[in-house]
């Protein structure tokens, strides 16, 4: 869930004078948290409430995310359904009594966006103004800001699945169906959808991160201030920038992703029905990473597989590759079919390592990582009936 931090609390009363005060006569103290806050005439709410209340968020540089990971207090989102046309909003600060407002400077504008950017942003420097931040289209967006940078972000929201699980690949995402217009929660679902064996997110508007400083240093001298425009970790208990979800059984589903203001969101995964066994006999697997050579001589670095090759059938169900490679690197390595992230890709967790060399991989971030340089063969297994994966290694 998004709601992940909490504020100090200022209070303000409005105190009123009179020769007596009846138990009626005392006002109810209005109560507003210190922070940041999204109101205006084209949101749910045109005064401050807390539904409205922006968080603090994680920092993308620094995924994978877990429920441990800090968040960085100066950057703060919200996704909050807004309604097009000139009502808009403003993005107002509290701070006890003091109350700042802000919204589109100068330079805020729509921008042309980087490599793995949602494909609708606005930016611009986090200005002091009245003017209201407006939309063309009704939707959910993404608001952010970084009160350290003094930027601003806008995003329209637009939900979609993508991974090896999903009938794209990791190549595009598998548009989800959105929910009619509602200023307080929004529903985008999928039915009669095909998940294979493998890892998925959740990602909107094609996009994985919103980027908001490239220069700043951060923890373990990584640079940059992202925002993640993904979910993953598990379904019930979905996490911004979280680790890819596995699914571990094959079949027909039904999806949703739900958002209510104020509580986050909520994403559920059904099984409808099952598929007929997948015939891989076609499907030509190498690997794919930075722990060999190319053909040419050159460090492989994630550009070139290795080895790949159309399985043997077995039984009719039982698909085996086998590759003998000379591991020259200490890093991380995939299985994938054909030369692109379309087709299907096997990492660390969704397979049972087995073999006499099984100890020298490990799982990082659902790849594999080899730890001791060598000769291996690996062998990849996969039994069509069960969808269970293997990969026996020897060390040569």
């Amino acid at each position: 869930m998004l709601i992940l931090t909490v504020f100090a609390v200022a209070v303000i009363s409005i105190g009123v004078s009179s020769c007596k005060k009846s138990s009626s006569d005392t006002p109810t103290p209005v109560i507003i948290l210190d922070g940041y806050y999204v109101k205006g005439a084209a949101t749910a709410y045109t005064d401050f409430n807390d539904n409205a209340m922006m968080k603090a968020a994680y920092n993308e540089v620094l995924n994978p995310v877990t429920a441990a990971s800090t968040l960085r207090s100066s950057l703060l989102e919200l996704y909050i359904p807004v309604k097009a046309g000139a009502g808009g909003f403003n993005i107002v600060q509290v701070a006890g009594s003091v109350r700042k407002t802000y919204g589109p400077g100068s330079d805020f504008a729509k921008v042309t966006p980087t490599t793995d950017e949602p494909d609708s942003i606005w930016k611009g420097n986090l200005t002091e103004s009245t003017n209201k931040f407006t939309v063309a289209q009704d939707g959910l967006y993404h608001v952010i800001i970084d009160n350290v940078l003094g930027k601003v972000a806008i995003s329209w929201v637009n939900w979609g699945l993508i991974g090896a699980a999903t009938p794209h690949g990791w190549t595009g995402s598998t548009a989800m169906t959105a929910s009619a217009f509602n200023l307080t929660s929004m529903t985008w679902t999928i039915s009669n959808l095909t998940l294979t064996k493998g890892q998925w997110k959740f990602r909107y508007t094609n996009g994985w991160k919103i980027v908001m400083d490239t220069n700043e240093v951060q923890t373990g001298g990584k640079k940059g201030v992202k925002v993640n425009t993904n979910f993953g970790y598990k379904v019930d208990s979905i996490l911004p920038g979280g680790d890819n979800i596995t699914n571990s059984v094959q079949g027909i589903y039904t999806c949703s992703f739900a958002y209510t203001l104020g509580k986050g969101y909520k994403a559920t995964l059904t099984k409808t029905a099952d598929i007929p066994p997948v015939d891989y006999s076609t499907y030509q697997m190498g690997i794919i990473g930075a722990v060999y050579l190319k053909l040419d001589g050159t460090q492989a670095n994630w550009d070139e597989n290795f080895g790949t090759s159309v399985p043997v059938v077995t039984g009719g169900t039982t698909y085996t590759w086998t590759y003998n490679i000379p591991i020259n690197a200490v890093g991380d390595f995939k299985f994938r079919q054909g030369t692109d992230w379309s087709g299907k890709s096997i990492g660390y967790g969704d397979v049972t390592m087995a073999g006499p060399a099984a100890a020298n991989f490990s799982d990082d971030g659902g790849n594999f990582k080899v730890s001791v340089v060598g000769n291996y063969t690996l062998v990849l297994k996969i039994d069509a009936v069960t969808e269970n994966y293997t990969v026996t290694a020897t060390k040569n």
